[in-house]
């Protein structure tokens, strides 16, 4: 991993944004810490300005998580009328992950923008309502992977026909990219606490937003969530917390 780590090594003469812009787009009246640990693991992933796309009941609360965030809403719930709003934002942003806490949407206008958007990271509920898009990053856990085991028949069917990547979340992790299938044997059983696969998806999105392909944004991320969970068990044992977590990811850098 360390040849995928010096990729990231920041230019001296470099600007605010040139490393990196990150979107989230998630969160829910009912979920509303999880946009915010995949907007700030982003930023202690590298990324210099995060973004957050989220509903008006969960703005507040978002924004008060931190004030590195930018944070915006897309209404009451994300439908038609949210579309050119998040489109304006992802056109902004580097790279868009959208999903963390995200279940309040009508599933055609997640579609809709998906349809009109690049590359995505997509996690969670928009699973489901995405899975037959292409180009993307997937990242489901064992559950969350049963809609695309029910309808191709398997994860390897699944990226096969639809050209996506799949980051399966597990005690090992597994990257399905095109024929090939990585492991990933970072990490420890802490992390099945919540919120660390809200996480990951922020630091897969900030490699990506950082100039990563695919396949090298998901195996490092993957390398590096696993290790900064090992980090906090080694402090917290199986009292980490998803957010000890986002605070162990510079360690794994240096």
């Amino acid at each position: 991993m360390k040849e995928l780590l010096e990729k990231l090594e920041r230019p001296s003469d470099s600007h605010k944004g040139e490393n990196g812009k990150v979107l989230v787009i998630g969160g829910s009246s009912k979920y509303t810490g999880a946009p915010a640990l995949a907007a700030r693991a982003a930023l202690r992933s590298g990324s210099d300005l995060v973004k957050i796309l989220t509903s008006e009941e969960a703005k507040p609360v978002v924004q008060g998580f931190s004030e590195n965030f930018i944070v915006q809403s897309y209404g009451e719930v994300f439908d038609k009328n949210s579309v050119d709003k998040a489109l304006e934002l992802e056109k902004w942003a580097d790279c868009t992950v959208i999903g963390p806490g995200l279940s309040e949407f009508e599933q055609k206008a997640i579609k809709d923008f998906q349809k009109k958007s690049g590359d995505l990271v997509i996690d969670a509920e928009a699973i489901e309502a995405l899975e037959t898009s292409s180009g993307n990053i997937f990242t489901p856990h064992y559950g969350e992977a049963r809609v695309l085991r029910e309808n191709y028949g398997s994860v390897e069917a699944f990226v096969s026909q639809t050209e996506n990547a799949v980051l399966l979340k597990g005690e090992i992790d597994r990257i399905y990219f095109k024929e090939k299938v990585f492991e990933n044997k970072s990490g420890c059983a802490g992390m099945t606490v919540g919120g660390t696969g809200d996480v990951l998806s922020g630091i897969l999105a900030s490699f990506k937003a950082r100039g990563l392909s695919n396949i090298e944004a998901s195996r490092l991320a993957a390398h590096v969530n696993g290790k900064a969970g090992e980090k906090a068990f080694d402090e917290y044992g199986n009292g980490l917390l998803a957010t000890d977590v986002v605070e162990k990811i510079p360690e794994v850098f240096r």
